[in-house]
């Protein structure tokens, strides 16, 4: 039996590297919010936050970097766990926006 060789479905150490660099940058972000809303509930700033990680969630280069990273909404072949888990999340984080 031959299989059929789907380069796509693996994923690209470069692109992995990418989406990591980006979630941190939304962990901070999400840090940051809690933070604020602790402190002065729904704000200016809050708001501003919100909106800047939207802004990084739907840019053009997150979201071709999560669709190689994905296959039929799942994370491709190739992944840890903990990648797996960052797509996954990245992906909660995109439909959030």
């Amino acid at each position: 039996m031959e299989t059929e060789h789907k380069p796509e479905m693996m994923a690209l150490a470069s692109d992995v590297e990418n989406l990591t660099l980006v979630m941190e940058e939304v962990y901070k972000l999400e840090d940051l919010l809690e933070e604020e809303k602790e402190k002065s509930g729904v704000s200016g700033k809050s708001l501003e936050i919100s909106s800047k990680i939207k802004k990084i969630m739907t840019s053009m280069d997150v979201m071709d970097c999560l669709n190689r990273l994905e296959i039929d909404g799942e994370p491709v072949w190739g992944l840890s766990s903990s990648e797996r888990e960052l797509v996954h999340y990245a992906r909660q984080k995109v439909n959030e926006c």
